[in-house]
């Protein structure tokens, strides 16, 4: 009994910690992402995919860019939440804390329905932007991965 009682309330838990910490696009246009080394996962020699690349892809999900050996990998989770009867939008302003962006992976979690969208300089600068439209009532979840290299390295 106690441990079903436990288990209901970390799920709960869990479930306001995501919704408080939901950036709420109805309200912030203009959002910065600035990914630092807290944000690096380990590096290795393998270009492969990440277990969040796998899998079926979203129409709205945007991939752009190839994987390097020896490049600084960005991992992080995002959450929008579109509390509105209207699609809304904002941009996403995407940094490095240092080197330039070669690949950008920006993927919806499975249900989550967000359409990202890059232009034609996403790549190449340490600082980039990207768009996102949340459709009405929707959380959107999205997994964020950048890699980087030393902007002096030849590929």
């Amino acid at each position: 009994m106690f441990r079903s009682i436990a288990g209901v309330l970390i799920v709960a838990l869990s479930l306001l910690h995501q919704a408080a910490f939901a950036i709420d696009v109805s309200q912030d246009k203009n959002v910065r992402v600035e990914f630092t080394s807290n944000d690096a996962v380990q590096q290795t020699k393998s270009v492969g995919p990440y277990p969040e690349e796998r899998g079926p892809i979203f129409i709205g999900d945007l991939i752009a860019g190839q994987r390097y050996a020896d490049e600084t990998v960005f991992r992080r989770v995002i959450e929008f939440n579109n509390p509105t009867n209207t699609i809304q939008g904002t941009t996403l302003d995407v940094s490095v804390s240092s080197g330039a962006i070669h690949y950008i992976s920006t993927r919806n979690v499975q249900g989550s329905q967000a359409v990202v969208c890059g232009n034609s300089n996403v790549l190449g600068a340490s600082k980039t932007s990207i768009s996102l439209r949340v459709p009405p009532n929707s959380l959107a979840t999205l997994n964020m991965v950048v890699a980087a290299h030393d902007r002096n390295r030849k590929f």
